[in-house]
C-alpha cells in the first residue's frame, strides 16, 4: 500500500450553510487549495455549530473532526508517509503523534508575541510561557516548518539555532520557508448576493473598519485619523465590525467610543457588530476604502493581516499603517495608501487621498497589482510542493565529543 500524504487543518470552510471563517480556516483553505493535486486526504478540526443546519459538509476527501482524538485515531490507522499540520494549534497537537513519517508544520503567525500582547493586558506572561513551551515542541518534531513572513522565518531560525538544530548534517537543507498568506476564490458563489444596506446620511463616504479591537490594533490613531479626515470630507463615516465590547480583555473599544464622543464624531460611527459571513463580501463591495491600523509591536512586524487580504480580495482599496510584512508590499504598490505608525496625520492624509475620485485609476491599479499575487496563487504554496518532490529529514546534532577529545589530547600530548 503506498503511503498517504495527510492535510491536518482547521474548519469552517466556506459553504451555504456557514456562520462564520477564521485566520485558521482561511489558512487552511488556502493549503487545500494550492496542494490539491499532492493531497490523498483532508482531516479538518471544526464543530457543527460553525453551520446553519449543525452539520458537516459533504465534500470528497475531507473527513470532519469535532475532536482531535478521533482525529489522531484515523491517523494511526492510516500508512502516513507525509502529515502536513496547517496553523499553530493543530501542528502542534499533531507533534504529539508518533510515527515515522515527514513532518510539515505551519506556524500562521507568532502565537509567542501574540500572546504577549495579550500578557501584557492581563499584566502576567503565563500565557505566553504556556505557548513557548508549544512551540519548542513544534521546532523540535517538524522536519520543514512554513511561516507567514521573512521576520517570522528568520525568528524561527534563531529558535532552531538555539535548539541545536544548525548541524552540519542540515546545512543544506532548508528547513524553514514562507508561504504568505492568500486568498481562493473557487468557493465565493456561496456568499449572498444581495446588495448590504445600511441607514446612512446620503453621497456618504464609507470607510471600512474590519474586525474587533484586538490587542495589536492601534484604536487611538484610527479615531484621530478618522476626526482629521472627517473635517476634510465631512461625508466619510466609519463602519465598524466585530464585538461591541472587548473579547480580549483590553478596553480598547471603551476607549475609542469615549474618544469618539469628545470628539462628537460618534454620530458618524456605524457599528454592525458581528455580521452574518455570507453577507461579507457584499459589505466589502459596498464600502469605498478599509483600513487597517496596527500598534508597533512585535506580533505587527512579524505577523500577516487576514484583514488586508479579505478587504483588497474584493477590490476594496485597503489604507494601512506601515508595521506588517504586506504593509510594506502594499508601499511599494502605492505609497499614498501606507502611513506612519502611530501617526493620525500620516494616515488622515492616506484616507483623504484615497477617497478622492480623481485617484481611482490608481487605486484599480493598486488593488490589481495586490490581487495578482495573492488571489488564487497556487505557486505560494511551491515551499511545500517541493519538499514534498524532495522530502527530508531534519537532524539534531551531531556532536562526537569522545572522538573529539582524542584527537585533542593526541596533539596535546604529541601521541
Amino acid at each position: 500500500m503506498e503511503k498517504k500524504i495527510i492535510l491536518v487543518g482547521n474548519g469552517p470552510l466556506l459553504t451555504s450553510q456557514t456562520l462564520n471563517m477564521n485566520a485558521y480556516s482561511l489558512r487552511t483553505i488556502q493549503f487545500m487549495d494550492g496542494l490539491k493535486n499532492d493531497l490523498n486526504e483532508v482531516y479538518l478540526l471544526d464543530r457543527k455549530d460553525n453551520y446553519k443546519n449543525k452539520k458537516f459538509p459533504d465534500i470528497s476527501g475531507v473527513k470532519f473532526f469535532e475532536h482531535f482524538s478521533d482525529l489522531k485515531k484515523e491517523i494511526k490507522r492510516n500508512k502516513i508517509g507525509m502529515l502536513i499540520s496547517v496553523n499553530n494549534y493543530t501542528s502542534y497537537l499533531c507533534c504529539k503523534i508518533r510515527g515515522d513519517f515527514y513532518r510539515v508544520c505551519d506556524l500562521n503567525g507568532t502565537l509567542t508575541y501574540e500572546l504577549q500582547a495579550q500578557c501584557d493586558v492581563e499584566q502576567n506572561d503565563f500565557r505566553s510561557w504556556i505557548i513557548s513551551r508549544r512551540q519548542r515542541l513544534i521546532l523540535k518534531k517538524a522536519d520543514f516548518i512554513t511561516c507567514v513572513s521573512e521576520s517570522q522565518k528568520d525568528s524561527i531560525l534563531g529558535q532552531l539555532g538555539i535548539l541545536n538544530f544548525n548541524g552540519y548534517k542540515n546545512l543544506k537543507k532548508s528547513l524553514v520557508e514562507v508561504i504568505e498568506n492568500g486568498q481562493v476564490s473557487k468557493d465565493d458563489k456561496f456568499y449572498n448576493k444581495k446588495e448590504f444596506i445600511i441607514d446612512l446620511p446620503k453621497n456618504a463616504k464609507k470607510i471600512l473598519f474590519l474586525g474587533s479591537f484586538n490587542n495589536w490594533v492601534d484604536e487611538q490613531t484610527l479615531i484621530e485619523a478618522f476626526n482629521l479626515t472627517k473635517k476634510e470630507i465631512p461625508e466619510c463615516v466609519l463602519i465598524l465590525t466585530g464585538k461591541k465590547n472587548s473579547e480580549f480583555g483590553n478596553k480598547k473599544y471603551e476607549k475609542f467610543i469615549s474618544r469618539a464622543k469628545e470628539l462628537n464624531i460618534i454620530d458618524s460611527i456605524f457599528h454592525l457588530g458581528f455580521i452574518d459571513y455570507l453577507d461579507m463580501k457584499s459589505l466589502i463591495e459596498f464600502c469605498d476604502i478599509g483600513v487597517v491600523t496596527d500598534l508597533s509591536i512585535y506580533e505587527s512586524r512579524i505577523g500577516a493581516r487576514n484583514r488586508i487580504n479579505e478587504m483588497m480580495k474584493f477590490k476594496l482599496p485597503v489604507v494601512c499603517t506601515l508595521n506588517s510584512s504586506i504593509s510594506h508590499f502594499l508601499k511599494l504598490l502605492n505609497q499614498n495608501m501606507v502611513a506612519n505608525s502611530l501617526d493620525p496625520k500620516s494616515l488622515s492624509k492616506s484616507m483623504i487621498w484615497s477617497l478622492k475620485k480623481e485617484n481611482n485609476q490608481e487605486l484599480n491599479a493598486y488593488v490589481k497589482e495586490f490581487n495578482d499575487r495573492f488571489l488564487d496563487n497556487k505557486n505560494l504554496l511551491n515551499p511545500i510542493t517541493n519538499y514534498i518532490k524532495k522530502p527530508f529529514k531534519k537532524e539534531p546534532f551531531d556532536s562526537k565529543l569522545l572522538s573529539f577529545l582524542q584527537r585533542l589530547i593526541k596533539k596535546k600530548f604529541n601521541l
